[in-house]
């Protein structure tokens, strides 16, 4: 039985902290006219059974044909529910897709066809071990957000990456593997996108760490810069005068350090 929407000229839908329990009554506030779809989990309250979810999810594309922002997170790291996030991107209208934030990791039908939107702004996905990840093709794409669940090799999804356009990147990690990180994406960046033009880069990571800030002394526009890590207990960032120094005098438009 169809039910008419609660709103029925409704054009985004920002929920933050829901309920699980509040999950079947989502479809209701959706209509023809939802572009954009933002939807944060409480992390607190008692999580429900996949197959609400999964229900609810897929009824996305169905209930709003034209979504271009999709924001869901954070869910459960369950298989079926990555398959149902990425039937729902599969079957929502690709070509009027602008921002994508989801956090399960989607299957390799949906990475294919997401890391291939040309006219995408936004996207925030996650990287596992092992998993098959097609190159990065998109020319639009502004933004970009990556968690990497323990990944060995942190920086393989840029390999044949175009992202001539992307001014600001953010990264998570879980994983124990995070030496060196800023002297290859110094490589990456050189290499993938107009480096120059870099903006914000943040980093946020679990384990203890000695990062080379020398690294990112070519990113000589970035406004935004945060690097985030475990002391361990003991100071171990090596920030010395050297350091304060060389940023100050090639970054001077930052506004966040």
């Amino acid at each position: 039985m169809n039910v008419e929407p609660l709103f029925p000229n409704l054009e985004a839908l920002q929920l933050w902290r829901v309920a699980w329990r509040f999950i079947p009554f989502i479809p209701l506030f959706l209509s023809p006219k939802t572009t954009v779809i933002g939807i944060r989990f409480s992390d607190s309250d008692p999580y429900t059974d996949d197959a609400t979810i999964n229900s609810t999810v897929t009824a996305f594309p169905t209930l709003c044909p034209n979504l271009q922002n999709i924001t869901i997170y954070p869910l459960p790291r369950d298989p079926a529910i990555a398959v149902a996030v990425s039937g729902m991107l599969l079957a929502s209208n690709l070509s009027a897709l602008r921002s994508i934030h989801v956090d399960p990791l989607l299957t390799e039908e949906a990475r294919e066809a997401v890391f291939n939107l040309p006219d995408l702004r936004e996207l925030s996905v996650v990287v596992e071990r092992d998993a098959s990840l097609p190159s990065l093709v998109l020319p639009s794409l502004t933004d970009l957000t990556i968690t990497y669940d323990h990944a060995s090799d942190w920086l393989r999804v840029f390999r044949g990456a175009m992202l001539e356009n992307v001014v600001a990147f953010t990264f998570y990690s879980g994983s124990e593997q995070i030496s060196g990180f800023l002297e290859e994406f110094e490589k990456v960046a050189l290499a993938a996108f107009a480096q120059n033009e870099l903006s914000r880069f943040r980093l946020h990571t679990s384990c203890t760490w000695k990062p080379n800030y020398s690294s990112l002394l070519r990113f000589t526009q970035l406004k935004d810069l945060v690097v985030e890590f475990s002391y361990g207990g003991v100071c171990s960032s090596k920030v010395d005068d050297d350091v304060i120094t060389n940023l100050a005098r090639t970054m001077p438009k930052l506004e966040i350090l």
